[in-house]
């Protein structure tokens, strides 16, 4: 078993300080955080049944909460994975782990497809320095979820090919820092435990936050502009320009 009492306890607590994050989010908006593109709702009313106030919220509400929240949950699959760290100290590794007395210095992302060229070549860089730091190990890039074919082609010519930095990927990036074969399905059942469980310090869900405050913007959003019709979609434009 890779996760005993205590390296569950923590992998958990990296999931719900996830969702502790976006509830908190959640709460944190105001109209003026939604940043309206009237041009934008307006080419998309028809095809997105944009016909009111609340239908535009929410939209709105979400497209903001869903460009947070996959870094956010990058962060807490980086934070499980440190989990089974053995501790770094080392500039550009997240993760140091041995094997046979052999250090293995592992940066950390959440999966296949997440970096621009720029990253990959400063991964590449801080590992390699990191590895020359301590002469015999290796240095690694792992990727918490994915498989081989995923893998984009930045990660393959600049951190692989060009930086001459191997790396692992979903099952077997677990298996490796954790001596499980099945670490990656500990991990997701964590993960599910802790979605369907989930209340904040106030006794609410996720689902339950995020209705009040549409419900909270909407209000704000008919001061502002109206409730429907054409009187609607003018004072768009008219206060966003």
């Amino acid at each position: 078993m890779a996760l005993d009492a205590a390296k569950r306890e923590q992998v958990k607590q990296s999931f719900q300080q996830f969702l502790l994050n976006r509830a908190n989010a959640i709460r944190k908006l105001q109209i003026e955080d939604l940043n309206i593109n009237p041009f934008l709702i307006r080419i998309l009313a028809k095809e997105m049944g944009f016909s009111d106030a609340r239908s535009i919220v929410r939209w709105l509400v979400n497209q903001r909460l869903e460009r947070g929240t996959v870094t956010s949950f990058g962060i807490a699959l980086q934070d499980a994975a440190k989990v089974f760290s053995e501790g770094t100290g080392v500039e550009g590794a997240d993760i140091l782990k041995t094997k046979e007395d052999r250090h293995y210095y592992i940066q950390v992302k959440s999966g296949p497809n997440t970096i621009p060229k720029d990253l990959g070549v400063r991964i590449s860089q801080l590992l390699r320095s990191a590895q020359r730091r301590n002469r015999g190990s290796v240095a690694l890039f792992g990727m918490c979820y994915g498989n081989q074919r995923q893998v984009s082609s930045i990660v393959r010519k600049y951190v692989e090919q060009e930086g001459g930095i191997a790396w692992l990927t979903g099952r077997e990036f677990w298996e490796f820092i954790s001596d499980d074969p099945n670490c990656i399905d500990e991990i997701y059942a964590v993960v599910a435990e802790v979605g369907e469980e989930f209340r904040d310090p106030q006794g609410q869900t996720l689902s339950e936050i995020l209705d009040a405050k549409i419900d909270e913007l909407t209000s704000q959003f008919k001061e502002l502009y109206g409730e429907k019709g054409e009187t609607m979609w003018q004072n768009l434009l008219v206060h966003n320009s």
